[in-house]
């Protein structure tokens, strides 16, 4: 019976692990995903800016 036990808290273990991962993953996608359209932004206003500047006369 305390096989079954062990068997049981291990199994526990790596499901808490899981979980665990999974959340972290998830956090640093999310971290990601926004640091890139942060990027995005400052590529679209430098675009933004260089267009202005030369369609300016000379």
């Amino acid at each position: 019976m305390s096989e079954h036990g062990f068997l049981a808290a291990m199994l526990a273990l790596v499901g808490f692990e899981v979980a665990v991962l999974g959340l972290v993953l998830g956090y640093f996608t999310y971290r990601i995903s926004r640091i890139l359209e942060r990027v995005e932004g400052v590529g679209a206003a430098t675009f933004l800016e260089v267009r202005k500047v030369l369609s300016q006369p000379r």
